[in-house]
């Protein structure tokens, strides 16, 4: 078929088409699906198994727990690449509903938007893919490549019991590569081509130096659980952003020099920044804000509390303090050492009075930019958005390593939600443009893939 020719086809079938294509995601937002709380989620799946049915794919609920997984698929031909869609169907809880312009499970549609939890993380890339699937089958008859889905029902919780899950049926999800949807577009409103990202390993230190607080007049003869925890806090990262963790940064590796190429490429964000946040970024000049922000590890402070907090003044000596990090990590990092390695050298700095919880970890993911299924995907990107960015490796977490480590397989995520989608918080929402041209784009990654000539892994 032309190019030209399909393109039009499709542009037609998704106008048509558009008053039900966005009634089908209104009535997947409106099923509650909160994974901490297992509120709407087997019903949730029950819907998703349904839709999938009524456009001719066949569907599979495998109990996994705490909540279930859909495996779908639709062609066999063994002439055909196979591409496994991911995305996940559960949401996060709908927060201060006080905070929301409209009900989070009603969903509205206000100038072209629709809000509502779930429209963007990750119901609106959900649906594109289903709604994709429908065309090649309705327009066409079948697809040009074969496709295998995996919806999970748990991945605000941490993917819990997916892990397992893919160890056993490797054989029923085996595929050429891992498309999938899950994020927004960068500053600039561009869509994001990304091929791996950071780990991370998130701990609360828990510091105590007495059995209660007491008035501050003791400040000159007791211990403070405050200041001691300012002071380790200091030992374990400095002012010039080094981590002192040993061995912290041994397994990283460097970006490489196509990826470096690739950095040097994407345009400069920092008025976009200043924009959003109020600053500029700050970042080396030898490395750059892009190599900087996706390439080199982190040490965050995600929280910090101890004594008096509240309105007025209160004059405490604290007896406890707490910290929440979060550490990003990247390709070859090893969450489960760094950890050791911290509570070791906490003991070997002298911080008896320190527990060290670990609250979970989470692989960094990485797929070569050299994977001939780039090519392909670049390709439907730009005929569907026009300009883009590629980005080797992102600087949030995600369950990548899910298929690039326990699968095996190069997985290529492409973002495509709004910039401000506000993905975990009030007013969640996906502008309505964006999820019908992330349809489009599933299809035309579709016909792409498909169109892959002597080119294999």
């Amino acid at each position: 078929m032309k190019p030209e020719d399909f393109n039009q086809h499709l542009k037609t079938y998704l106008k048509h088409n558009e008053e039900r294509l966005i009634g089908n995601l209104a009535e997947l937002v409106a099923q509650p699906s909160v994974s901490s709380t297992s509120e709407g989620v087997e019903e949730c799946c029950r819907l998703i198994v349904n839709k999938m049915k009524q456009i001719g794919m066949d569907a599979t609920i495998y109990p996994v727990k705490p909540h279930p997984v859909i495996v779908g698929s639709v062609g066999q031909d063994p002439k055909k690449k196979t591409v496994l869609v991911y995305a996940h169907y559960d949401v996060q809880p709908q927060g201060n509903v006080e905070q929301w312009r409209t009900p989070p499970f009603e969903p509205a549609i206000v100038d072209g938007v629709m809000y509502g939890r779930g429209t963007a993380d990750n119901k609106g890339p959900l649906m594109a893919h289903l709604s994709a699937i429908e065309f090649w089958l309705k327009e066409y008859g079948e697809l040009p490549v074969n496709v295998k889905t995996i919806f999970e029902g748990s991945e605000e919780s941490n993917s819990e019991g997916l892990p397992e899950f893919l160890e056993d049926h490797k054989e029923l999800l085996a595929a050429d590569m891992v498309y999938f949807s899950d994020g927004s577009k960068n500053h600039n409103d561009q869509p994001i081509i990304a091929m791996g990202v950071k780990g991370m390993l998130y701990v609360e230190l828990v510091l105590t130096t007495m059995t209660r607080n007491v008035h501050s007049q003791y400040a000159p003869v007791l211990p403070s659980a405050a200041w001691q925890m300012v002071q380790l806090l200091n030992k374990l990262k400095t002012e010039d952003g080094f981590v002192h963790i040993p061995c912290f940064y041994d397994d990283v590796v460097p970006s490489t020099e196509a990826e470096r190429e690739i950095y040097a490429s994407l345009p400069d964000v920092g008025e976009d920044l200043l924009k959003s946040y109020g600053t500029y970024p700050v970042y080396p000049e030898d490395k750059g804000y892009y190599v900087q922000l996706n390439g080199t590890p982190s040490f965050n402070i995600s929280g910090l509390s101890s004594g008096y907090i509240g309105e007025g003044t209160a004059t405490v000596l604290t007896a406890k303090a707490t910290a929440k990090i979060d550490m990003r990590l990247v390709a070859r990092q090893d969450g489960a050492k760094i950890l050791q390695n911290l509570k070791q050298y906490i003991k070997d700095l002298g911080y008896d009075n320190v527990e060290v919880i670990c609250r979970g970890i989470t692989e960094p993911a990485k797929t070569p930019v050299d994977t001939p299924y780039l090519k392909p995907v670049k390709e439907a990107v730009k005929k569907v958005f026009g300009p883009y960015m590629v980005y080797p490796n992102r600087p949030s977490t995600a369950p990548d390593y899910l298929w690039t480590n326990i699968l095996g397989l190069p997985t290529i995520q492409v973002r495509w939600c709004d910039p401000t989608s506000d993905n975990h918080a009030p007013n969640e929402h996906l502008t309505l443009s964006n999820y019908i041209r992330g349809t489009q784009l599933t299809a035309m990654v579709f016909k792409e893939i498909g169109e892959m000539r002597g080119e294999a892994l």
